[in-house]
């Protein structure tokens, strides 16, 4: 039996297992979405950067394939398919129970991928950093690993395990649906923001067009400044509640006022 993934990793970046491919195979591939109008990408362990360009139609796939096993290379592929919901699917070999990315036996993408800029996308990571910029809208799905994504011509949308969120140059709606560990910081948000859950962590977002709403905070200091609606605490645990610069009302528990 096989494993499939969707896409993981970067090809441009340094990641964790640089050093450590004793066996690789290189992908180069196009997709034409010409006709699509989502691309859905799945993300195994790895880094992964996705950058979108203007006028293109075609989504450019590089990266390269490191396992531990030379014969898993033959069992090693990028899958695509278009249509309206286009997909590029990632084949990695099964493996035994002491598998572990950067251990003895381990098997890894890292990839970049140039996709058209008005695509919108449906992204699922499960470790390593994740990098997106100049793309459209974007649903993110993440487990572990920083996440970068600037320059969004749309809404955004995460849910995270842990690792860091950065968010800057938003052109729409920023919604984190839940996150257990990490910092979330943001900057020039043209819509809401609205944190339904977050664990623990900091949040500090800047430069927000319209109202900043947290439903529930667990622990972490939470700064608001330069927000052109209201902003809304409704339940925090521990932190600071920091907010200068509001043009609506702050609405924050009484004990944190």
């Amino acid at each position: 039996m096989k494993k499939y993934f969707l896409l993981c990793g970067c090809l441009v970046f340094s990641g964790l297992q640089a050093s450590d491919c004793k066996f690789e195979k290189m992908i180069d591939q196009t997709l034409d979405l010409s006709a699509s109008e989502e691309l859905s990408v799945m993300a195994g362990a790895g880094d992964l950067r996705i950058t979108g360009l203007k006028g293109s139609e075609v989504t450019l796939i590089k990266g390269r394939i490191c396992v531990s096993e030379e014969e898993w290379l033959n069992e090693s592929s990028v899958e695509t398919s278009a249509g309206k919901r286009a997909e590029i699917v990632v084949q990695l070999p099964d493996s035994d129970d002491d598998w572990s990315w950067s251990g003895k036996h381990y098997a890894y993408l890292d990839l970049e991928l140039e996709v058209p800029e008005r695509i919108q996308l449906d992204v699922k990571d499960s470790s390593g950093d994740l990098e997106m910029k100049g793309v459209g809208p974007v649903t993110v799905q993440d487990s572990s690993g920083d996440l970068d994504i600037s320059l969004v011509s749309g809404a955004v949308s995460i849910r995270d395990s842990s690792g860091e969120i950065e968010l800057n140059d938003i052109a729409g709606d920023v919604t984190i649906e839940s996150d257990s560990s990490g910092g979330i910081y943001g900057k020039g948000i043209e819509g809401t923001v609205l944190v339904e859950s977050d664990s623990s962590g900091d949040i500090d977002f800047r430069d927000v067009s319209e109202d900043f709403v947290v439903e529930r905070d667990s622990s972490g200091d939470i700064s608001a400044d330069r927000v052109g609606g209201n902003f809304h605490v409704q339940r925090d645990g521990s932190g600071s509640i920091r907010a200068t610069n509001v043009e609506g009302e702050v609405n924050i528990p009484a004990d944190k006022s």
